[in-house]
């Protein structure tokens, strides 16, 4: 098995999805070890998927900086196996954390807060993320941040079905152009699941998700974010805040 991407020597898996894997790395030059986000093999023989990869590195090099957006360090999308370099988190993503218990109401308002000023950023630069789901959300000292760009596209931007089943807006199933708000649904339904300890629309075939997300009426939360969680999971994308109004929002319930 390579060992090596460009200088960074890879150590141990920390994450590993159908196209690509993330590992730990260090280069010899001493400096601070780094996260690589590389191609698996069959998906680096895929001009699409390559082109795909290509566009996420990309954006995520070339944002403005921000505390809530893993920005990327290095990319070399011309390499057999093209990478990403990007800094280590720290922590596991928030599906791993909330797979290894309950979380607090305040560190839940903190990482709802982050990734909506994530977004919030995002947004001004002209993007929506797409697959905002809590795979894709990294908790921390600053609330959290948004990673894997892998989808995103131009603000208003058509194209082919893609995200996360269970966390698409209604209008993302049904194949229309993506607004930011698209954005702001999905983290409507982190939100629900956070304050209420259960999965929303995730019923296992994501073609059922799907039909749930678009038919279903989610229960309004008894709670002093119920409204707001509410507005956020508005059928109608025009009736959802905005990710900043959310992030200011979500702190002051």
């Amino acid at each position: 098995m390579e060992d090596h991407a460009g200088p960074w020597r890879l150590g141990r898996v920390v994450s590993a999805g159908a196209l690509a894997e993330v590992r730990e790395a260090s280069a010899d030059d001493g400096s601070p070890v780094v996260a690589v986000k590389r191609l698996h093999h069959h998906a680096a023989r895929e001009p699409e998927l390559r082109a795909l990869f290509e566009a996420e590195c990309r954006l995520t090099c070339t944002l403005p900086p921000s505390d809530h957006v893993v920005r990327g360090l290095f990319s070399d999308p011309g390499a057999a196996r093209p990478f990403l370099v990007m800094p280590l988190h720290p922590g596991p993503d928030l599906r791993a954390r909330l797979d290894g218990g309950p979380i607090t109401r305040a560190e839940a308002v903190a990482i709802v807060a982050g990734a909506a000023a994530g977004l919030a950023h995002l947004h001004a630069a002209g993007w929506v993320h797409g697959d905002v789901n809590p795979a894709n959300l990294l908790p921390g000292p600053g609330g959290a941040a948004l990673c894997d760009l892998g989808v995103a596209r131009p603000v208003g931007a058509a194209g082919p079905v893609r995200g996360t089943a269970a966390y698409m807006a209604p209008e993302q199933v049904r194949g229309e152009p993506w607004t930011a708000a698209v954005d702001v649904f999905a983290l409507g339904v982190i939100l629900w699941e956070l304050v209420r300890g259960e999965r929303l629309f995730h019923r296992g075939q994501s073609f059922l998700s799907m039909a749930a997300v678009v038919e279903l009426t989610p229960p309004v939360l008894d709670d002093a974010l119920g409204p707001l969680t509410a507005a956020a999971l508005a059928k109608d994308p025009a009736a959802r805040p905005s990710a900043a109004e959310l992030a200011a929002a979500v702190v002051g319930g």
